[in-house]
């Protein structure tokens, strides 16, 4: 998957300055991630600034596997893809069977990802997982021999602070989960979901 550095730093640090005046971020769990080696991050998705702050606050470039709609305009696709975006068919996972073929070179360069686990927004609440989805990862690390890759659940929380120009934004890293067998991929998902859940701070 070819990124161009350039455009990912200069934007990057365009969206920084843009985040520094709408937010107030604070993370918590960074020794969560692991030194060295590959890994998936699995974030709560409740709006679309996820994706910019996950970016600013992670210390290591990040690829974002990306509804395939985003890649319909050439435009789109090519600024998507310069920056790191994988397209997924979140409705037939098998038909992304290629594009995660390719996600073999990225795990094998140790490279980080990020998987939003609903598939789209859900503000407020926790939507239902796709887990077939994170099954193609599992039969992937199974089969190209990539032993048990992390998957790091991420809470997500906004809240706006009263007297305050910027919304207070939480990011918990949880500690890795693994899961070796393809065969358990809706309860390893509805397992990062209920972590996912307790990170973001919803009530049960």
């Amino acid at each position: 998957m070819k990124r161009s550095r350039l455009v990912f730093n200069l934007t990057r640090a365009i969206s920084s300055l843009i985040l520094a005046s709408r937010f107030e971020v604070q993370i918590q769990g960074l020794a969560n991630l692991p030194e060295k080696g590959p890994a998936f991050l699995i974030p709560k998705h409740q709006q679309w600034w996820d994706v910019p702050l996950l970016g600013h606050v992670v210390p290591r470039p990040l690829y974002f596997l990306a509804k395939q709609e985003l890649f319909r305009s050439s435009l789109g696709r090519y600024f998507i893809s310069l920056l790191g975006g994988i397209p997924v068919d979140r409705e037939s996972p098998i038909r992304s069977l290629a594009t995660f073929r390719a996600l073999v070179s990225l795990l094998r360069q140790e490279a980080f990802l990020v998987l939003f686990p609903e598939g789209t927004y859900y503000p407020g609440a926790m939507g239902p997982g796709k887990w077939r989805l994170v099954q193609l990862i599992l039969r992937l690390q199974d089969k190209q021999a990539l032993g048990s890759i992390p998957f790091i659940p991420v809470g997500i929380g906004y809240e706006r602070s009263s007297g305050s120009s910027r919304t207070r934004v939480t990011l918990r890293l949880g500690e890795p989960l693994q899961e070796p067998d393809p065969c358990r991929a809706e309860d390893f998902t509805a397992h990062l979901l209920s972590r996912i859940k307790e990170l973001s701070g919803f009530q049960s």
